[in-house]
Order: C-alpha cells, then sequence, then structure tokens
C-alpha cells in the first residue's frame, strides 16, 4: 500500500513540475515579447474536465473580447432556439386581397430568394393583390449598436442590422480608374441610390479610403485616395429600409405579381391566411458562418432573435446562460459581435464559461461550428495542429484576442483565452504572439 501510495506521489510531484516548467515557457514567451512591452497580455488555461487552471497571466483583469464573444452570445443563442431553427419569412393575404410580408430578420435573405417567396404566393393565391403590407415587428429597429464607432460607417464588416435585412445590406461599387487624363470613375450598378463625392486621383497603386461625415451630411460618402487598377468594393447601405424596399420592388417585377394599391406596413391580421413560406438554412448552418468568418451582421440578429426581440432581452438570456459562472455579473457585454468598445470580460472568465459550454451536452455539435485551423479565420495559423483545436478570434484597432478549446500533445483538452490590448503594432506580428503560446500550451 505504502508503495502505491509512493507511486501516486511520484506521479503527482512529476506533474507538477511538469506544469511549472510549461508555465515557465509561457512567462518566457510573454514577458520577452515586444508585444508585452507595449500592450496589456492576459492568459488563461483551464483544464475542461477538471477546470483546474493550468496557466494564468492578468487573468482577471476586464479586457475587449472583440469577436471572441460570439463563442458565447451565438452559444446562448444555439441553446435557445436549438439547431434546427430556420427564419421564416412569410406571406399572408387577407379578405380584401392584400399581400402581407411578414419578415424574419433573415440574415441570409436575398433579393432571389423573396422573389422566389412571392412567385409561391402568387402561384398560390392565383388573383391580383390590391395593397402589399410589409410587416416589420420582428425585431426592433435599432440598426447600430452601443459603443459602435462612427467612422465603421463605411465598413463592409459592419452593415446597419433592421428586420429589413436583404443581401446583407450591402451594395457594390466599381472604382475605374481613368484613362487618358480622366479623372477615376465611381460606378454604382444598384438601384439604391447613394450619393458619393469623388475626390479619387489617378496614382501608382490602389490607396482608396472612404469616410462619412454624419456631422456635414449622413447620406454622402467620400471617396479620396488613389486608383491604378479596377476595384470592386461592397459598400454597406445607410437605410437598409430603403434598400429593402427597392430590391422589393424589383422582386415583385420579377414574380410577375399584379397589385392595383400601395407598399405599406403594418401587422399581419390574426385572420389573415398563409400562402407561402421562405426559409433559411438552419440555425447551425447560420451559426457555422457567423462564427467561421465572424460574421457580424448574423451574429446581431440571430442574438435578437434568440432574446426574444431586441439586443438587450439578448443580454439577458446571456446572463441567464452564465449565471452560474463566476463574475458573469460582473462584466459587460453590449452587443452581439464583440465589436462595442464598451464590451469588457476576463480571460478567467472566459475559460470558466467555455468549460460550462465544455459540459453542456450539445458540446460536441457546438464544437464544431467553430472554426479549426484551414477554416475562416483560421485559414492561414497553426495548421500542424488543424485536427488539436477549435477557436475563435477577434481583430479590432488596437486589439487581438483568440479563445477556444485544444487538445494537448499528451491527449489532454485545455480550454484557453488570449487577450492582446492596446497595441500598436503590425497584425501580423500580434498573432504570431498568439501562435506561438498556443503551439506552447500544445505541447503540455
Amino acid at each position: 500500500m505504502n508503495k502505491i501510495k509512493l507511486i501516486i506521489s511520484i506521479i503527482a510531484v512529476f506533474t507538477i513540475s511538469l506544469n511549472q516548467a510549461f508555465g515557465a515557457n509561457l512567462d518566457s514567451i510573454i514577458k520577452n515579447s515586444d508585444v508585452n512591452k507595449h500592450a496589456t497580455v492576459a492568459v488563461s488555461v483551464k483544464d475542461t474536465k477538471t477546470g483546474k487552471t493550468i496557466y494564468e497571466y492578468n487573468e482577471n483583469k476586464l479586457v475587449n473580447p472583440a469577436s471572441v464573444q460570439k463563442i458565447f452570445t451565438m452559444n446562448a443563442s444555439y441553446n435557445q432556439l436549438n439547431a434546427d431553427y430556420t427564419f421564416d419569412t412569410k406571406a399572408f393575404v387577407d379578405k380584401q386581397n392584400n399581400l402581407y410580408i411578414k419578415l424574419s430578420a433573415d440574415p441570409s435573405l436575398t433579393t432571389t430568394k423573396l422573389k422566389n417567396l412571392l412567385i409561391t404566393a402568387k402561384e398560390t393565391y392565383k388573383k391580383p393583390f390590391n395593397d402589399i403590407i410589409i410587416d416589420d415587428s420582428i425585431i426592433d429597429s435599432k440598426q447600430w449598436g452601443i459603443g459602435w464607432m462612427w467612422d465603421d460607417d463605411v465598413n463592409e464588416l459592419l452593415p446597419k442590422y433592421s428586420p429589413y435585412t436583404i443581401n446583407q445590406n450591402k451594395i457594390n461599387i466599381k472604382i475605374i480608374p481613368g484613362k487618358n487624363g480622366r479623372l477615376p470613375e465611381i460606378r454604382n450598378n444598384s438601384d439604391y441610390n447613394m450619393i458619393f463625392v469623388n475626390l479619387l486621383k489617378n496614382g501608382e497603386s490602389n490607396n482608396v479610403i472612404f469616410e462619412r461625415m454624419p456631422w456635414l451630411s449622413s447620406d454622402m460618402t467620400y471617396i479620396r485616395g488613389s486608383i491604378k487598377t479596377e476595384l470592386t468594393k461592397k459598400m454597406p447601405v445607410d437605410s437598409p429600409q430603403t434598400y429593402f424596399m427597392n430590391e422589393l420592388r424589383k422582386a415583385i417585377s420579377g414574380a410577375g405579381i399584379k397589385y392595383s394599391g400601395q407598399i405599406k406596413t403594418a401587422p399581419v391580421p390574426l385572420k389573415a391566411k398563409l400562402i407561402a413560406t421562405g426559409s433559411s438554412e438552419s440555425l447551425e448552418k447560420l451559426l457555422s458562418e457567423t462564427l467561421k468568418n465572424s460574421n457580424n451582421l448574423y451574429s446581431e440578429l440571430i442574438f435578437k432573435i434568440a432574446g426574444g426581440n431586441s439586443t438587450e432581452n439578448g443580454i439577458e438570456l446571456f446572463k441567464k446562460t452564465f449565471a452560474e459562472v463566476k463574475d458573469t455579473e460582473s462584466i459587460v457585454i453590449v452587443d452581439a459581435c464583440g465589436i462595442s468598445r464598451n464590451n469588457l470580460i476576463s480571460a478567467n472568465w472566459t475559460t470558466d464559461a467555455l468549460n460550462k459550454i465544455y459540459k453542456s451536452p450539445k458540446f460536441d455539435k457546438f464544437a464544431l461550428l467553430l472554426p479549426k485551423p484551414m477554416e475562416g479565420t483560421l485559414s492561414n495559423r497553426l495548421l500542424d495542429i488543424s485536427l488539436r483545436l477549435r477557436a475563435k478570434t477577434g481583430t479590432a484597432s488596437g486589439i487581438s484576442s483568440i479563445a477556444g478549446y485544444i487538445d494537448t500533445k499528451s491527449n489532454k483538452k485545455y480550454s484557453f483565452a488570449i487577450f492582446v490590448q492596446n497595441h500598436n503594432m503590425n497584425e501580423k506580428d500580434v498573432k504570431e504572439f498568439e501562435n506561438e503560446l498556443i503551439m506552447e500550451i500544445y505541447k503540455m
């Protein structure tokens, strides 16, 4: 018996020594890095099964998570709505031959899908319509998050969200260099009218800057810089409702719908008859797009629907989902996608929340929705451990983060969180620093 105890003691001492050695290696990477000299670094690593802390550094400091936050807002939404939930845009008709379109806040709705819904409605009802009436009551009308930056108004990754969402609320514009001494040309092939102030010059490279100045005019986009070769840019629309109505008219025409009245907005009457439904792909597939490619629009609309109809309700759902995780009441969450500078969480909370997700019966399916190396935002990172890692990245100005799950070389599963705050370095160098830490964690 004493021999068994001795062996157990030796193994325990060896394990502690091994963990201390790896901890010292992580300490060395962090403390000798230029990243740590100029920025705040926070790290937490925990065993997913036992919850035991394997390593920590500035683990309780509140930091901005950027898109790492999507892991938790989307997990709360996944649990609330279930994997097979679909966004169902529906067409109804009343006794006065009015056609109602009840919006679903489907983030994947396109003009083609809307046209197909109207074709089905026409084939089912087989009569001309009077008015076409839009029911936009599915979610509130707030279009941007608290703490979002005004200068992100032209950022194609941050289109406004709305019940009136179609084609991800973005249009394509082309910028064409001028020839024979002419100025560069801006072409908008969409029916949606945008005012562009062309300040471009022909140059030796493409260096194009887009800017809106809301203190001067909310609907003008200033385009300055130089252009050498033709460039296509996705531009967020400034009014999703106006854009949707333009695309609706196009879909109505394409479907061959005849109506004698006007296009209006109102709730669907209780006795109206359902005549067509257009469904999105399953929530599971939409979440895969959200998490792998860090789609901000998808995350915000999914979160609103999961909460009931607003971001505020989504936040209450989030707090309820992670209520048992220590310090949930002290962290700050104001949006779904994590882009707001008001969001504050800690590396310690992150790994505790990851461990809570790990213990869920839905973990195996949810984990597959997170990117692995060779997918999405991890396409060109950590390829040597592509079968061992599921993680979500986060990137914003001066902010870089990554968190998720790693199967170590010794076949242990750890949750980890790495946050870099307030850096002024090349983004690639910061990501390489994160990669170095993750590869060291993998060796544990």
